[in-house]
């Protein structure tokens, strides 16, 4: 791995914690209203970041950076993302920073080999997760004593869609939740998870069509786990990625409920998939569904 942050991701990160500067509060009402709740999932969180390259090697996966917030109170929950065929961390890196600051550890990676299968992503992420989880026993990290080991959760685009099922169907006890988005895995039977999925598809998606991935992918998943499936409407493959800003207050709300509501025990998220807060996404969504 890098040992020093390329300028360009120093530069990044200066802007990143300039702006988050403006959002002062860190804690959100107890009854907070529908509105409120939307807009503080729907945007930069409130807490500043910092990232970091340095850290040691796992030979399961290549270079990575490592997301974190400052001045938060208790423990972090860790999330490891996993890039789609071909693509390394700047297509999916807004996940770092966006879960970054709303108080979670964010490792972003890349594979060894940017054509890798689902198979090999799997391991990556679960390697990622045991990075996570030293890190914060490593005396000189920034997050030493910082890390809840018990709170863990994997997420990844496409072919890492697939390993992010996959690594939840075969290590759910390591894990506190899923988040594949635009999964790509060929016949993929995830009967074994037992951890709440969120899966996010978009209904245009040439490259994993839904009907082939992702919809088989969430009806696999057994009932009585907590699972949502989240459709958009006209959406491509590339729904949640780094290219399609316009949606990533959209698509960064779902995901921070989920980990918000599963992770961390947080119930006022749950109306974003069981009431109110979910209805004013209504017409941009062409198939939701809820189960627990």
């Amino acid at each position: 791995m890098q040992s020093l942050l390329p300028l360009r991701t120093a530069r990044f990160g200066t802007l990143v914690l300039a702006a988050l500067a403006l959002h002062a509060c860190t804690t959100l009402p107890s009854d907070i209203s529908d509105d409120a709740l939307i807009d503080a999932a729907s945007r930069q969180g409130p807490y500043q970041i910092r990232a970091y390259t340095s850290m040691p090697d796992a030979p399961e996966y290549g270079d990575a950076t490592l997301y974190y917030p400052l001045d938060t109170e208790g423990l972090l929950g860790g999330v490891a993302i996993a890039p789609g065929f071909t693509e390394r961390q700047r297509h999916i890196n807004w996940w770092g920073s966006r879960l970054a600051t709303h108080g979670y550890a964010v490792l972003v990676l890349d594979t060894n080999d940017p054509r890798e299968r689902p198979e090999a992503r799997a391991q990556a992420l679960m390697a990622a997760i045991g990075t996570l989880r030293a890190e914060g026993e490593r005396v000189g990290s920034p997050l030493f004593g910082r890390i809840d080991a018990d709170r863990m959760a994997v997420m990844g685009h496409s072919m890492g869609g697939g390993g992010a099922l996959l690594a939840a169907n075969g290590y759910s006890d390591e894990l506190s939740a899923a988040i594949p988005f635009t999964s790509w895995q060929p016949e993929g039977n995830f009967s074994d998870i037992s951890i709440p999925t969120l899966v996010i598809a978009g209904q245009a998606d040439d490259i994993a069509p839904v009907a082939e991935h992702a919809w088989p992918h969430y009806l696999s998943i057994p009932a009585g786990t907590p699972k949502a499936f989240v459709e958009l409407e006209d959406g491509d493959h590339f729904v949640a990625n780094n290219s399609a800003s316009s949606l990533h207050g959209l698509m960064g709300r779902y995901g921070i409920a989920w980990l918000k509501l599963h992770m961390d025990g947080d119930e006022r998220y749950r109306r974003f998939f069981t009431d109110s807060a979910r209805q004013p996404d209504a017409a941009s969504l062409s198939r939701y569904e809820f189960g627990e």
